[in-house]
């Protein structure tokens, strides 16, 4: 387990920093560990007798875990970086791991959707693609939006195995964003004086967690003039919920 601990760690400060060359560097044994521990708990490969972890072999690249660990890291970096607008940090990653592994690397479909013309998203991935391929040509500028920007990026957030690296960012990037849109650009608002204080109220809590997103989201949706369906306001609503 430690070894799994060292390995992430990496990881981690790479999606932290928006460092590409650290998560290029860092991608190849994070999936190897964790290639190694689901096979072990899957029955499928034995534990080494010196405690080693075996490297990946090509044929493993297409291994529906790797692709699986690979797409959720190569997503979870495009996220930190379209969120900072650093368009060179997700350019340098995809031709790092296309120099290390190939065309087909492990969690280029996570790109493919950064790069692919979506007019019409139908999966949270198509959204998130979308949004950060607007991002990141700085092509994002409607309140409602941005507000959709907050609600997709933070509920792939919610499924990936960085939560604790992405929350926070999304969390700071609603604040940094609707500070400027509810000062400046009042007009671009529906009905503020009715709609704003409550979603000025929600900014007050100090805490970039997954509580403030949510409460945000729900307080700041009328004044964008978004509706909730019943399933993200349920999610919304229990996650708001602080214990």
């Amino acid at each position: 387990m430690n070894e799994v601990i060292r390995r992430k760690e990496p990881m981690n400060k790479s999606i932290v920093d928006v460092d590409a060359a650290l998560f290029s560097s860092s991608l190849m044994g994070w999936l190897e560990i964790t290639h190694y521990v689901m096979g072990q708990r899957a029955g499928t490969i034995k534990a080494t007798e010196d405690g080693s972890v075996p490297p990946l072999a090509k044929r493993d690249y297409v291994l529906t875990g790797v692709q699986t660990i690979a797409n959720d890291s190569v997503f979870s970096f495009a996220i930190a970086a379209s969120l900072k607008g650093d368009k060179a940090a997700v350019d340098y990653v995809e031709n790092s791991l296309k120099e290390q592994m190939g065309e087909n690397y492990p969690g280029y479909f996570a790109l493919f959707h950064f790069h692919q013309e979506c007019d019409t998203p139908e999966t949270l991935d198509d959204h998130v693609g979308k949004i950060g391929k607007a991002l990141l040509a700085g092509e994002l500028d409607d309140p409602k939006e941005k507000w959709n920007a907050i609600l997709r990026f933070y509920e792939k957030s919610r499924k990936s195995n960085f939560i604790v690296e992405l929350v926070p960012k999304v969390a700071q990037w609603s604040r940094d964003e609707f500070s400027k849109i509810f000062s400046q650009r009042k007009e671009s608002l529906h009905e503020p004086e009715t709609n704003l204080p409550q979603a000025l109220e929600a900014m007050k809590e100090t805490r970039n967690d997954e509580a403030y997103i949510a409460s945000f989201l729900i307080a700041s949706a009328p004044v964008v003039d978004m509706e909730l369906d019943e399933d993200y306001m349920g999610l919304l609503k229990s996650t708001s919920r602080r214990i």
